[in-house]
C-alpha cells in the first residue's frame, strides 16, 4: 500500500463524528430532540443567520436549518431512522460522517452576554453577564435549544415583565410555553414569590428545570410541570405566553381564565401580519390594551383583565 493511501486509511480511521444537516420548522423542539437523541452540538442556520467570511446556501422560508453531530461509532442507518421517527416534521439533507472538528468550539463566538431589559441580562456560561446593583444576570447554555434569550420574543416578554413589577405588586406568575425557563426565571428573580412554569413538551420540561437549578432557584421558588393550561384551577396575577400566534388563538379561553381579575396579560410570538387576528380574538369589553411592543418581526400585546369573562 502506497504513504498515500496509508495516510488517506488513517485520516478516515480518525473520523470521530457524523454530520446530520436538516430542515426544520420547529427548531426549538427539534433541537431539544436532537439533543435528546445524543446530539453532541447543533449549529442553527435561518434567514437571518450572519457569519463573517462564512457562506452557507439559503434556507428556505419558513424554515430553519439545524446541523447536528453524533459520534461516528452509531450505525448510520439506526441515526437515521431514530431522527425520522423523533422529528417527523423535518427534511434530513445530508447524513454523513465528518472529520472536521472546528465545530466544536466555532459556535461559541456567536453566543455571549446581553442585557434583556433595564434589571435582566442573560448570557452562556463562557461570558458571563454582570448585572447591575438591583438587576439579575442569568446563564442559559446554548446547547439546551429552546432559546438563549436573544429571541425577539423572548427580549420583548422579559422588557415588558420588568417594566410591569417594577410598578406594580406581582405574588404569582404563569408562563405557558415556558421552553428555557427563563420568563420565569425573570419572574422568580424580581421578586414573584409563586412562580408555575408549563410546557406540554417533556423535553422542554427537562431543559427548564436544569436551567432553573443551574440559575440557583429551587423548585419551590419556579414549578415546573407539563399540565396544560386548560387543566389549572389557579389564578395569577400575571400570565406570559410566548408561543406561535395560531397556538395563542386555539388557548385564548384558558389563557383568559387564568388571570385573576385586575392581573396582566402577555402575549407574544405574534407575527405582524397576524396582529390583527390576535387584537380582535383577545380584545373586549372585559380587557383593556395598555401596550402594543414591536422588535423585528415580532409584535407582543399586554393586556389588563377589567372583570371576569
Amino acid at each position: 500500500m502506497s504513504v498515500e493511501n496509508e495516510d488517506s486509511e488513517q485520516t478516515r480511521g480518525e473520523q470521530q463524528w457524523q454530520r446530520l444537516e436538516l430542515l426544520s420548522r420547529s427548531p426549538d423542539e427539534d433541537g431539544a430532540r436532537l439533543l435528546g437523541l445524543g446530539a453532541l452540538g447543533i449549529e442553527v442556520q435561518d434567514d437571518t443567520t450572519y457569519m463573517e467570511g462564512a457562506a452557507f446556501a439559503p434556507v428556505p422560508e419558513g424554515q430553519t436549518r439545524l446541523i447536528a453531530f453524533f459520534e461516528a461509532d452509531r450505525p448510520t442507518a439506526e441515526l437515521r431512522r431514530n431522527v425520522e421517527d423523533s422529528l417527523p416534521g423535518a427534511e434530513i439533507v445530508s447524513l454523513a460522517h465528518y472529520d472536521d472538528r472546528s465545530w466544536e468550539t466555532a459556535w461559541m463566538d456567536y453566543f455571549e452576554a446581553i442585557d434583556l431589559s433595564p434589571r435582566v441580562s442573560v448570557g452562556p456560561p463562557w461570558d458571563r453577564p454582570e448585572p447591575s446593583s438591583e438587576g439579575l444576570s442569568l446563564v442559559i447554555e446554548p446547547g439546551m435549544a429552546f432559546g438563549t434569550g436573544s429571541h425577539e420574543t423572548t427580549s420583548l416578554c422579559v422588557q415588558i415583565i420588568d417594566d410591569l413589577l417594577a410598578q406594580r405588586d406581582v405574588e404569582s406568575v404563569l408562563d405557558v410555553g415556558c421552553g428555557s425557563a427563563i420568563l420565569s426565571m425573570v419572574a422568580a428573580g424580581l421578586g414573584v414569590e409563586q412562580v408555575v412554569a408549563i410546557d406540554i413538551d417533556p423535553t422542554a420540561v427537562d431543559v427548564a428545570r436544569a436551567n432553573i437549578e443551574k440559575n440557583g432557584f429551587s423548585p419551590q421558588q419556579i414549578e415546573v410541570s407539563t399540565r396544560p393550561v386548560h387543566q389549572l384551577e389557579e389564578r395569577f396575577d400575571l400570565v406570559v405566553a410566548n408561543i406561535l400566534a395560531p397556538i395563542l388563538l386555539e388557548l385564548r379561553s384558558p389563557l383568559q381564565r387564568v388571570v385573576a381579575t385586575g392581573g396582566d396579560l402577555v402575549l407574544c410570538g405574534i407575527p405582524t401580519e397576524q396582529l390583527d387576528e390576535i387584537l380582535t380574538a383577545f380584545g373586549d369589553a372585559h380587557w383593556s390594551l395598555l401596550d402594543v411592543q414591536h422588535q423585528g418581526e415580532w409584535t407582543a400585546l399586554h393586556l389588563r383583565k377589567n372583570q371576569e369573562n
